[in-house]
């Protein structure tokens, strides 16, 4: 259900070394580390943005550098107030081939976190082409995630699409399915509370704050 001893001794070099005012995401994954590609999955509204900005935030005021790809704009509260606004690069991006430019750019830069903010549309665009070619183009935002999480942590969010008899999954297919070394599940349950948990092994009811979170375990 967690990692094990070993796992997280292994990890002990690569953790990122911030206060982080999730702590769920560090009982769900085992600490977050360099490495590491998260995917936030959910429906639109339910706090995929607000988390990131959670740890965007966190991250900044540890003096780290952030970098920051949306498909989305951005709110202006979402940038009032941050801490060490000048160690944050912001790209916004309107398709996947931009996207793809963005993650080379990063690449290329020392950071510590890499948050890709609305990865579905980009990528949904292109799922129709012809002669495999959304196919390919997954595989190299793909490579081109991993390349970047070799020295960062990555998350990004995505959708959630109907599976058939009440069940939900991860948009962008079964090709997309192996992509983030963790995924997170967000839901509302019938009483309209958050339900956030990792690979449907652990459970945890949230309710997110400006400066914490409250848990309980399922």
């Amino acid at each position: 259900m967690f990692p094990t001893p070993c796992d997280w001794l292994l990890r002990q070099n690569n953790l990122l070394k911030f206060r982080n005012t999730l702590p769920v995401l560090d009982q769900l994954v085992g600490g977050l580390h360099s490495g590491q590609i998260i995917e936030l999955c959910g429906p639109s509204g339910i706090g995929k943005s607000q988390v990131c900005w959670h740890l965007i935030r966190d991250c900044l005021n540890a003096g780290k550098n952030v970098a920051m790809i949306s498909s989305k704009k951005i709110q202006d509260n979402d940038l009032e107030n941050l801490p060490n606004p000048d160690n944050l690069s912001i790209s916004y991006v309107s398709s996947v081939y931009e996207l793809l430019l963005s993650l080379a750019a990063v690449a290329s830069m020392t950071v510590s976190l890499v948050v890709i903010d609305g990865i579905q549309p980009l990528l949904q665009a292109v799922l129709g082409s012809a002669n495999f070619k959304g196919q390919a183009l997954l595989n190299e935002v793909k490579c081109g995630m991993g390349t970047v999480s070799v020295r960062c942590l990555v998350i990004y969010t995505n959708g959630l699409v109907s599976v058939g008899d009440g069940n939900h999954g991860p948009a962008l297919g079964r090709g997309w399915e192996i992509a983030p070394s963790v995924r997170i599940m967000m839901l509302r349950d019938r009483e309209g509370e958050r339900v956030l948990w990792r690979n449907r092994e652990v459970t945890a009811r949230l309710e997110i704050r400006d400066q914490n979170v409250e848990i309980s375990w399922n």
